[in-house]
């Protein structure tokens, strides 16, 4: 983490004033990556575009990027935000983030509402990512099991793993959260990811048998 707190603002939810789009609620958090959430209602989307129908859309990317900046000021990561669009511009990561809805791969094929629990857009340095990656992954999982941010707000409750459909298919993450009966404060005590291993390459070395007789 880099801010050293689960939701660095103290809040599940923040409202940010964004030029041009006025106010729209985030949630900020910071887990293996500083994020910010958002509703993908609130900037326009159905949550089930793919990364070249909203890089695509130039307003739609100044936007997201504005939101970033803010919330890297909220966040503490940078004193102000043309400092955070000049120089800051790997954190915080981008979400935009709907409840399950049917959608199509980045080759064509459908993915079913029921495979997933919650429609993730990570948008980072001005760019949609084609996949998850496992940092945005991981602090995505940790804030759906937070009470009252976007994330819980959008993913589909109950299930051991938190499943995310992202642009190329589904990744599910595991993830173990501690909150205070009071809700003001979290701590996240463990993330589990899943990763396969198949077999790159096989073949026989043939060896001199004089390299071993005396």
């Amino acid at each position: 983490a880099a801010t050293g707190r689960l939701l660095p603002t103290g809040r599940p939810v923040d409202a940010l004033e964004i030029p041009g789009l006025g106010r729209i609620e985030a949630s900020l958090v910071d887990a293996a990556n500083p994020m910010v959430f958002v509703r993908a209602g609130d900037v326009g989307l159905a949550g089930v575009e793919g990364p070249g129908a909203m890089d695509a859309r130039t307003e739609l990317m100044v936007n997201l990027e504005q939101i970033r900046a803010e919330a890297a000021v909220r966040m503490g990561l940078a004193p102000d935000r043309r400092t955070a669009s000049e120089s800051v511009l790997a954190v915080p990561k981008v979400a935009v983030v709907a409840p399950p809805a049917p959608y199509a791969g980045l080759k064509g094929e459908p993915v079913p509402e029921e495979a997933f629990d919650i429609l993730s857009r990570v948008v980072s340095m001005g760019k949609t990512h084609r996949a998850s990656a496992l940092t945005s992954a991981m602090c995505l999982a940790v804030a759906a099991r937070v009470p009252g941010t976007l994330v819980h707000e959008a993913a589909r409750p109950g299930g051991e793993d938190v499943r995310l459909g992202h642009p190329s298919g589904v990744q599910a993450v595991g993830a173990e959260v501690e909150t205070e009966a009071s809700g003001g404060s979290a701590r996240a005590r463990k993330v589990i990811v899943y990763r396969t291993a198949r077999r790159l390459m096989e073949g026989a070395v043939l060896v001199p048998g004089s390299l071993f007789t005396a």
